[in-house]
C-alpha cells in the first residue's frame, strides 16, 4: 500500500513514456488503450457500490441528504452530479449537495491550495448543516486530500454516515473515518498526475451509478423511463408529452391538459390517468408507495375506491415514529423555503395553480388547527387498536375553504403562526405513548392509524410547498 505521500496517480506510466514523441494517431491510441482499463476497475467495486447505494437510499428515504465533498476535479465532478439530480430526477434542491474546496469560484478556476485547508473542510460541512440523517461522501483520487479528510472527520463527529471514493488505496486516516470505501484502482495516468483523465472517468462512472441507483431505489424511474421530471423547458415538455403518449396512450391537447392538471409532473400525470383520481389523491398514493409509480399502479389501478389516508402501510417500523415527528417539525421551514423561492423566481413561467403563497400557508394553518391536530389528539387519547373500536375522526363543521383567506396577512406572519401551531402538534405526538401510534380511527369511512395520518400530514406539507414553487412552461399554457 502506498504511503500518505505517494499515490499511483503520480507514478510514471510505463506504457506511455514515449507519448511526447508520438504522432497524433498514436496519442489517441495510447489514451484510448488506458481508458479501456477504467470500466474493469469500476466493475471490481460493484459490491462496495451496492452497499453504498443501499445506505444512501435508506438515509434519503428517512429525510436525509447526500453530500459530496471534494477538491479540484473530484470536487467538480461531485458538484456536477449533485446539480444534475433535480432536472433528471425531479429531486428537491439540496437533497443532493456538492461541496468543493475553494467554494463556487473553484468550479471555474482552479484553486490548488484550497485542497490543503482542513479548517475549510470542517467549516463547509458545518455550514451545510450536516447531521445524523445525512450521508457525506468524500471524493479524492489521490486518497489523501486534507480538505476531504477533515470534512469526513467533521461529518462523522456530527453523526452523519460517511463514505470515501478514491482511485488510490486509501490512507489509514481515511479508512478510520469512512464507513464505506469505493476504490476503483485505475493505475498511473497517461500523463503522470493528471487525475482528470482515468481517475476522473472512474469517479464519474461511480457517481453516475450511485446517484442513478439511489434514485431508482427511491422510485424516480418507471420501467426505464425518467418519469419524475417536470416540464420546465421546451425539451422537457416534448419529453414529458412523449412519455405520456407512450405510457397512457394520450396525445395532443389531451396530453397537454393532463400534464397541466398534474402541475407539470409526469409521474403524477400517469398516476392520475392510470388510477382515475385527481392530483391530490395521486400524489398521496405515490407517497404511500414510496414514490414508486409501478407499486401504485399495481396496487390501485382498477380499484373501486382509492383511500386518501389509509393508503399508507399499517406497519410502523423501528424508529419511524421519531422520523415522522422530525419531518413534521421541519414542515413549516420547508414551506418557508418554497415561499422564498417563489418570491425570487424570474422568467416567463406562470404559477400552475391560482393560490398565492399566502393562501397556501393559510390553508395549511387552517388544516392544522381544525382537522389534523384534533384528529391526532383524538387518536393519541384513544390508544385503540381493536378493529371494532375505531372512533370517527370526521368533523361535520370542517370544510376546507376552497380559497383560504390570507391576502390581508403577510406570508411571514402566517408562517410564524403555522410554525407555532405545528410545534403544538409535534408536542402531542412526542408526549403520546408508543401504543398511541397504532391507535385506529376513521376518516371518510377509511380506517387508519395515527402514524398513517402523520405520514399524510408530511405529504400535505410537501405538496403545498411544491405548489408554491412550481411553474408551468408557457408552451403548455398556449
Amino acid at each position: 500500500m502506498p504511503s500518505e505521500r505517494q499515490s499511483p496517480t503520480e507514478a510514471m506510466n510505463p506504457r506511455t513514456t514515449g507519448i511526447d514523441r508520438a504522432g497524433t494517431a498514436e496519442i489517441v491510441r495510447l489514451i484510448q488503450a488506458e481508458d479501456r482499463l477504467v470500466p474493469d476497475a469500476v466493475e471490481a467495486e460493484a459490491a462496495s457500490i451496492t452497499a453504498l447505494i443501499d445506505e444512501v437510499a435508506g438515509r434519503l428515504a428517512s429525510g436525509g441528504r447526500l453530500v459530496y465533498v471534494g477538491a479540484g476535479t473530484s470536487g467538480r465532478l461531485g458538484v456536477l452530479d449533485a446539480a444534475e439530480c433535480p432536472p433528471t430526477f425531479g429531486t428537491e434542491p439540496g437533497l443532493v449537495l456538492g461541496l468543493i474546496a475553494g467554494g463556487a469560484d473553484a468550479l471555474r478556476r482552479s484553486r490548488e491550495g484550497a485542497e490543503d485547508d482542513e479548517g475549510a473542510g470542517r467549516e463547509d460541512v458545518r455550514g451545510a448543516g450536516v447531521g445524523p440523517t445525512d450521508f457525506v461522501l468524500g471524493i479524492a483520487s489521490s486518497g489523501t486530500t486534507p480538505y476531504v479528510r477533515a470534512a469526513l472527520e467533521e461529518a462523522a463527529s456530527l453523526g452523519a454516515g460517511t463514505g470515501f471514493l478514491s482511485c488510490t488505496p486509501p490512507a489509514e486516516s481515511m479508512r478510520r473515518v469512512a464507513d464505506h470505501l469505493v476504490t476503483p484502482i485505475v493505475g498511473p495516468e497517461v500523463v503522470a498526475g493528471s487525475t482528470r483523465m482515468k481517475a476522473g472517468t472512474a469517479t464519474k462512472l461511480v457517481l453516475n451509478t450511485l446517484s442513478t441507483g439511489v434514485m431508482v431505489r427511491l422510485g424516480k424511474v418507471y420501467g426505464n423511463l425518467m418519469v419524475d421530471l417536470r416540464a420546465g423547458s421546451r425539451k422537457l415538455v416534448r419529453r414529458a408529452l412523449g412519455i405520456l403518449e407512450s405510457v397512457c396512450g394520450v396525445a395532443g391537447s389531451d396530453a397537454r391538459t393532463l400534464l397541466v392538471r398534474a402541475g407539470g409532473s409526469v409521474k403524477t400525470a400517469i398516476a392520475m390517468h392510470e388510477l382515475g383520481v385527481d392530483r391530490a389523491v395521486a400524489e398521496r398514493v405515490l407517497d404511500a408507495c414510496g414514490g414508486h409509480l409501478s407499486r401504485a399502479v399495481e396496487r390501485f389501478a382498477g380499484a373501486d375506491h382509492v383511500p386518501c389516508y389509509a393508503c399508507y402501510p399499517e406497519e410502523l417500523g423501528e424508529g419511524e415514529a421519531e422520523v415522522l415527528a422530525r419531518k413534521l417539525a421541519s414542515g413549516p421551514e420547508r414551506v418557508r423555503s418554497a415561499c422564498e423561492e417563489h418570491a425570487a423566481a424570474t422568467g416567463p413561467e406562470r404559477p400552475a395553480v391560482g393560490w398565492t403563497p399566502a393562501q397556501h400557508v393559510a390553508h395549511l394553518l387552517q388544516s392544522e388547527r381544525e382537522a389534523y391536530r384534533p384528529r391526532i389528539e383524538a387518536l393519541a387519547a384513544s390508544e385503540t387498536e381493536s378493529a371494532g373500536e375505531a372512533p370517527s375522526l370526521d368533523f361535520p363543521d370542517w370544510t376546507p375553504d376552497p380559497e383560504p383567506p390570507g391576502g390581508d396577512r403577510s406570508v411571514a406572519e402566517l408562517l410564524l403562526v403555522f410554525a407555532a401551531e405545528r410545534a403544538r402538534t409535534v408536542r402531542v405526538l412526542e408526549q403520546a405513548p408508543r401504543s398511541a401510534w397504532h391507535a385506529r380511527g376513521t376518516v371518510d369511512g377509511d380506517r387508519l392509524r395515527l402514524h398513517q395520518l402523520a405520514r399524510a400530514m408530511v405529504q400535505h406539507d410537501a405538496a403545498h410547498a411544491e405548489r408554491i414553487r412550481e411553474r408551468i412552461h408557457p408552451e403548455l399554457r398556449d
